[in-house]
């Protein structure tokens, strides 16, 4: 028998690679209605490309009783998934789209495959409606899918790259009512470096795109490899793109200085729901902007009683949600968790017009990569370090009561200095204007779910160390400071057990029986409805739903 050389043997061996336990960091997350109509649900991008949907269920734990007396029902909340998809690729951005008319929402997902995919999830279903490409594979600073913005009314969306390229898709439907995508239109501009995008909500008129972005000098600045002085320092600013779509142009429409440190966005709700523009989170700062307003709308951030004074604190990550009767508030967290609220003083004679803005401490919690605020009340944050954290808010309006500062003691303690604007708006003058705060225990917000995250794991331990076990334990080091924890995985699949029910006797067989019924035929999901238990003497039949219940003998 001839032997086979390596180069034989190692062309015959195959590599499979199986994920015992999938990623459970959260790098993006949105609330929206991605599956069905009037449901709340909660969208997760994961590290390695996977999306999973998540809802919100809530059930009424009640007490009954022969004397029928009412007692306190205790509200139990927790998130059902219902889908998981596998992109095979890396997710550099995703974004949620709702066109006119519809009542779903649809997402947008930017990747390292040069492609932009338009994605439905329909019934728990995923359809691919389109998937244009546009640039090479791979995370490229060049090549568009680093940061996405969609248009509020959902017209259009913008796919931008970190350096240059931005790219605008208009949405539109076809004759038989598919959502369609037209061939993209550039909005390039060279030498700029982009921090962040967002689309600014101005009713039906043109969308327009508000990019965060800063151009870096030529080389013809350049004498002698120093930086002429007229152009010392890349000026940071807030950029308009307006999309015309009469035309199908796009055109850089205004622009606006802002704050070296400035580096996150948020869109406030426009046209009749409130005053369109944007704030612009920072270094101690959180400003409005808007084109057509002139006067600078400011606001120091309050700051914690022991943070030194010459040391800023960082802005990063906002979020706006809209209330009814066109009332809205903005969330900003710093970089050591305090969570704010942003309230918006609108003119009372013209609700289209911002006077000024405070901004008032709420509580502290995890940093965050998104926070999402639902419809009923609760708050979603995607934890960068540690467990993730479905809250429920407890109140809103603490204006009254906490810490708070306001744009109008900004500007009068800026008028009083005499300093020019550049020079004034530092970490040593925003310290003397802060509210001064010690954190505490969560006093708005109350935590209702938690969502284990291994995410980050400093340290890994392999070894037989219970003395009673088979295999191995892997025990972890997880989590960042006060959030840290020592967590022992084992092999085998958990089971969670739903409900026990005592039986009257030994059953001699089991079996189930399928839901046949239209709204299940409709989901497209086959799930068991009753369970028949076969005893000796008697027929027993269980009900499945949230709880097992007897239903027939």
């Amino acid at each position: 028998m001839e032997k086979m050389s390596s180069r034989q043997i190692a062309s015959e061996l195959k590599l499979l690679d199986l994920t015992l336990k999938n990623a459970s960091a959260i790098q993006f997350s949105f609330m929206g209605e991605f599956t069905a109509t009037s449901s709340h649900e909660i969208l997760v991008a994961r590290p390695g490309g996977a999306i999973e949907v998540y809802k919100i269920e809530t059930s009424d734990d009640k007490n009954d009783n022969e004397e029928e007396e009412e007692e306190e029902e205790e509200r139990r909340i927790w998130l059902k998934m219902l889908m998981r998809v596998e992109t095979r690729s890396i997710i550099r951005s995703i974004e949620m789209i709702r066109l006119g008319g519809e009542k779903r929402d649809l997402i947008i997902v930017g990747s390292d495959s040069g492609n932009v995919s338009v994605l439905d999830l329909q019934g728990a279903q995923t359809k691919i409606l389109h998937c244009p490409a546009f640039g090479k594979t791979g995370c490229r600073r060049g090549v568009p899918g680093q940061y996405l913005a969609k248009d509020p009314r959902g017209r259009a969306f913008m796919i931008s790259a970190i350096e240059k390229r931005k790219l605008v898709y208009v949405v539109n439907r076809d004759a038989s009512g598919r959502p369609t995508i037209a061939s993209p239109l550039e909005a390039h501009r060279s030498r700029t470096i982009v921090i962040d995008t967002v689309g600014v909500d101005n009713g039906y008129d043109n969308p327009i795109f508000a990019s965060l972005e800063y151009q870096y000098p030529d080389e013809d600045d350049f004498i002698d490899g120093m930086v002429v002085p007229a152009q010392q320092g890349p000026q940071k600013e807030v950029s308009y793109y307006e999309l015309d779509l009469g035309l199908n142009h796009v055109s850089r429409r205004w622009a606006k200085a802002v704050h070296s440190s400035a580096c996150c966005l948020a869109s406030l709700h426009g046209g009749a729901d409130g005053p369109s523009g944007i704030l612009v989170g920072g270094e101690d700062w959180i400003e409005y902007l808007h084109e057509g307003y002139e006067e600078k709308i400011i606001c120091a951030i309050p700051r914690r009683k022991l943070h030194p004074t010459e040391k800023g604190i960082l802005i990063t990550k906002m979020t706006v949600h809209k209330q009814k009767k066109s009332k809205f508030f903005a969330l900003a967290q710093s970089e050591l968790g305090d969570l704010y609220k942003v309230s918006i003083k609108l003119n009372p004679d013209d609700k289209t017009k911002v006077l000024g803005i405070s901004v008032s401490l709420l509580d502290t919690l995890p940093v965050a990569n998104s926070l999402n605020v639902s419809k009923l009340g609760m708050l979603f944050v995607a934890a960068e370090f540690g467990d993730h954290i479905l809250y429920q808010f407890e109140r809103i309006d603490v204006e009254g009561e906490a810490p708070t500062c306001t744009s109008d003691e900004t500007l009068s303690a800026y008028m009083d200095s005499g300093m020019k604007e550049m020079d004034y708006y530092t970490s040593t003058n925003a310290s003397k204007l802060a509210c001064i705060f010690t954190p505490s225990i969560l006093k708005n917000l109350r935590i209702v779910y938690t969502m284990e995250s291994l995410a980050p794991v400093t340290g890994v331990l392999v070894g037989e160390l219970a003395g009673n076990e088979v295999s191995p334990q892997i025990y972890t080091l997880t989590g960042r400071g006060p959030r840290s924890s020592l967590q022992t995985l084992r092999h085998g699949v958990a089971v969670t057990e739903l409900a026990v029910s005592d039986l009257p006797g030994v059953p001699g067989a089991v079996y189930t029986i399928k839901d046949n019924s239209q709204e299940a035929l409709d989901r497209k999901r086959e799930v068991d409805k009753y369970i028949v238990v076969s005893f000796a003497d008697a027929t027993l039949v269980l009900s499945v739903g949230d709880t097992v219940e007897e239903v027939g003998r």
